[in-house]
């Protein structure tokens, strides 16, 4: 077993232990005021949930790995945690309720299709999801109060559904190989940091042209930079790799205040440091008229 007396993964006191030290952790964590439970099931031991009794009212994070019903005798009691506020989930195979946590605000989950009343979470701020199986995220939609968003390794192959979450700020997009329709973006209204990375099947982000909500990007690797000129409210761009190397659109911009990549490739029209460069020179002189 191991504690962790800093405040992290938003609790202060986490004790981090495995399945067969089931019955010792909670009682170690009941006799220290621990608040957040972080359990690995390596060793593949039976676990009573019916212990989680005993430290319902303290536990406020709950991080579980590699657990299935087989594992697990009286599993209804892991809804006993309803100070729950941040639940992660590492290939877990339970029907886990999700509404049944009444103060849940943070998960960081790969999907199971065993998952209950994902859709039904009002009053969450924030979400990992990998291994997402829909193809967009209307299931998500009802996410009303959501800020930060992160979907990596799953099969949407469009955004749609994201029009409605109003109060996204953070919207993290990676290794979805089959997404290609970015369109939705351009119905929120305010977006600080967007990025893509490693989506294989997207290298034409042209559907960001003239888009107003977005204003700080960041793309892994994209064909061309044309669109980066009419986004309206853009200020700052990062990227890995731009295959035809034009950045002169990059000075197009009337917004852009920060550029960053690397390397500077031999076919790029310009440096890193000579593009921030100009980019600050043309805001000056703007300025001064």
């Amino acid at each position: 077993m191991q504690i962790h007396e800093a405040e992290t993964n938003k609790c202060k006191k986490k004790l981090m232990f495995e399945s067969n030290e089931f019955e010792q952790g909670i009682e170690f964590a009941l006799a220290n005021g621990c608040d957040g439970l972080q359990i690995r099931n390596t060793f593949g031991a039976a676990m009573d949930f019916r212990l989680f009794e005993k430290v319902a009212n303290q536990i406020v994070f709950l991080s579980i790995t590699g657990i299935s019903p087989i594992h697990i005798t009286n599993i209804e009691y892991i809804y006993s945690f309803q100070k729950l506020e941040t639940l992660y989930s590492e290939e877990v195979d339970l029907p886990i309720d999700f509404k049944r946590f009444g103060a849940l605000q943070n998960i960081g989950i790969v999907y199971n299709k065993n998952f209950q009343n994902l859709d039904k979470l009002k009053h969450l701020k924030s979400a990992v999801i990998r291994k997402f199986s829909g193809q967009d995220l209307r299931l998500f939609s009802n996410w009303e109060s959501i800020k930060v968003l992160h979907i990596y390794q799953s099969k949407i192959e469009s955004l749609q559904g994201i029009a409605e979450l109003r109060y996204i700020d953070t919207l993290v997009l990676a290794h979805n190989r089959k997404l290609k329709d970015i369109s939705s973006i351009n119905q929120l209204n305010y977006v600080a940091d967007l990025s893509f990375e490693k989506n294989s099947g997207l290298r034409d982000y042209s559907e960001l042209a003239n888009n107003q909500s977005v204003h700080g990007l960041f793309i892994s690797e994209l064909d061309n930079l044309e669109f980066i000129k009419s986004m309206e409210s853009l200020t700052s761009f990062r990227f890995w790799n731009c295959k035809d190397g034009n950045l002169f659109p990059l000075l197009e911009s009337p917004t852009l205040k920060k550029v960053c990549f690397t390397p500077n490739k031999k076919h790029y029209s310009h440096t890193m440091e000579q593009i921030n460069r100009l980019i600050t020179n043309t805001s000056i002189a703007q300025n001064s008229d």
